[in-house]
């Protein structure tokens, strides 16, 4: 997968129009996911916004395949019990007894507790009935 780095405004714009598509309802198969022609959709619409960044569909679907892992990730912190979300700051809300007992087999998330993710609501809008 082609690595790219996006600034904010970049990956505003991608997730409103993402975000957009889930609201035209005619973006979704039965079982939730985004039909394939989506990718396309996007990058048309990004390439309006941002002529010269050059942003391709594998790009797009890197970064969409992040954001929805971790909004899983983050979803099933928050179905745990002792987890908690503070939506002034987008982050999580944890005790340190609780914390540390989750990251002893959860290594690879251990980063998670202090980062913020601003768009997880909107995260949740796009991906919440998406099962792939």
């Amino acid at each position: 997968m082609a690595r790219r780095a996006w600034s904010e405004e970049e990956e505003d714009t991608l997730l409103t129009n993402l975000t957009s598509l889930v609201d035209q309802g005619v973006w979704r198969t039965d079982n939730g996911a985004f039909r394939p022609s989506y990718l396309e959709v996007l990058k048309n619409e990004m390439r309006v916004s941002f002529p010269q960044a050059s942003i391709n569909k594998i790009h797009i679907e890197g970064k969409i395949k992040k954001w929805k892992s971790d909004y899983r990730k983050l979803d099933a912190m928050l179905r745990r019990p002792g987890f908690g979300w503070n939506p002034n700051e987008n982050k999580l809300v944890v005790g340190n007894e609780t914390w540390n007992e989750f990251v002893r087999d959860q290594r690879h998330l251990r980063h998670f507790r202090d980062m913020q993710f601003p768009h997880f609501n909107r995260w949740a809008y796009c991906f919440v009935s998406d099962e792939n």
